[in-house]
């Protein structure tokens, strides 16, 4: 366990370093999205609910479940406060917790599980003009997963998010992420039941599971 949260670790600075030396070359040929040297603070959520056979899709919890589920819900919210190192690159903190809980048939028994996450970011924004810009997130969560059928458990997550930002307003920006481009988990028992170092499509995670967000600058 102790060479795994290393390993995770090492990686996670390695991602974050080539993150920001990769992107920061872009910096003088881009206009800025946010004012520099500014904070601002956002809420992000994703939701998703499915009846009988159609519970549990792709990117759900699986955990050694039965054949059939029922009336599967998941959701996630969590808050993230942004300072901006350039204009167009964030430095971040995410603070969030999920929730899934489905039946299993023929017993009619009621799972559940709980996830909190905290942990550092890197956003990079490339305008597409005054309004629009597309993004890319790496970041390293430590996790800590409950359930009422299984033994509690910790993990670290590393990933690479894709994603998309229109400023509505003065001061106000909504966005929609495309997560786990990239991902490494360094437990195989987790939220999204993914397994070690894996390279997913994030747009079909997005159909899975949608997760929309919203900034705020901070005066």
């Amino acid at each position: 366990m102790i060479s795994a949260y290393s390993s995770s670790v090492s990686l996670s600075l390695f991602t974050l370093v080539l993150f920001t030396i990769t992107f920061s070359s872009l910096q003088a040929q881009s206009p800025g999205v946010f004012g520099n040297k500014i904070f601002l603070v956002e809420v992000q959520s994703g939701l998703s609910f499915s009846w009988a056979d159609l519970a549990l899709a792709d990117n759900s919890l699986s955990l050694e479940q039965e054949a059939t589920f029922e009336n599967a819900f998941k959701a996630e919210v969590g808050i993230g406060l942004n300072y901006s190192l350039s204009p167009n690159l964030l430095a971040g903190f995410n603070l969030g917790t999920g929730f899934l809980t489905y039946d299993t048939e023929p017993r009619g028994t009621d799972n559940s599980f709980t996830n909190y996450q905290l942990g550092p970011y890197l956003r990079y924004h490339v305008p597409l003009n005054a309004l629009f810009s597309v993004f890319a997130q790496a970041g390293i969560n430590q996790n800590f997963l409950n359930s009422n059928v299984v033994a509690s458990s910790t993990y670290t997550h590393n990933y690479l998010d894709l994603g998309f930002n229109m400023k509505l307003k003065q001061k106000w920006w909504v966005y929609l992420k495309f997560q786990n481009l990239l991902y490494f988990y360094t437990d195989d028992f987790n939220f999204e039941d993914r397994s070690g170092f894996g390279i997913s499509n994030p747009f079909t995670n997005f159909i899975d599971f949608p997760v929309f967000g919203v900034m705020y600058q901070l005066d």
